[in-house]
């Protein structure tokens, strides 16, 4: 470091380095001043959207049981829409396909459905949902739809679940070959409850698995 042999010196060498630095030193204190306080407001305005959301999502929850059915149901998809497809609007999604299901509105049932499928992050809700749905397009008769809403991979702990209903629904299909492939898949990831499976294999005896 270089040594200066007066206070003048030092005061020379001082005005040089802020005429040469000053400007740069600056221009990053306002910047980081500014991600400071521009991480700060965006911190306080996830917030605030969160609590808004909350509060909203509670009016709504207050109303289902007061409120017609129907009405209702417009509510929570209104809710949905407008969302950002956060926590609040994915549970929002499930109740409204309920209850759709209940009115017996099957094609909002599916829709709120497909929406949660799209839209949630959470492994285990999504192949909750999943289900949900291949029972519906099952029980509508939409046999395809349903088989390719089952296409989709799930955890472990949901596998024998979904090769059981995909059987299922090969059974109707009159698609008896892959139903017991698929009934053999669900038997081999099943840790319990087994019996029922191996009935369903049983009355497929005589088929050949693909």
């Amino acid at each position: 470091m270089e040594i200066y042999s007066s206070e003048e010196q030092q005061v020379e060498a001082i005005k040089r380095f802020w005429h040469e630095y000053g400007k740069a030193i600056l221009a990053g204190v306002v910047l980081g001043l500014a991600a400071l306080y521009g991480f700060r407001f965006y911190q306080a305005e996830q917030r605030n959207t969160a609590e808004a959301a909350s509060t909203e999502f509670s009016r709504l929850v207050e109303q289902r049981g007061a409120a017609g059915s129907e009405d209702w149901l417009a509510q929570a998809q209104d809710f949905v829409a407008t969302s950002d497809a956060n926590n609040y609007a994915v549970m929002a999604a499930l109740l409204a396909a309920k209850d759709a299901v209940t009115l017996q509105q099957y094609d909002k049932a599916a829709e709120q459905l497909s929406w949660v499928l799209a839209n949630s992050k959470q492994p285990a809700l999504l192949a909750v949902t999943q289900l949900r749905l291949a029972r519906l397009q099952q029980e509508q008769g939409n046999f395809d739809a349903a088989l390719t809403t089952l296409a989709q991979p799930v955890p472990d702990s949901f596998i024998a679940i979904q090769a059981e209903l995909k059987g299922d629904i090969l059974m109707q299909a009159d698609k008896l070959p892959e139903a017991k492939a698929a009934y053999q898949q669900a038997l081999a990831a099943a840790g319990q409850n087994q019996q029922l499976l191996k009935i369903k294999l049983d009355e497929l005896a005589h088929v050949t698995a693909v």
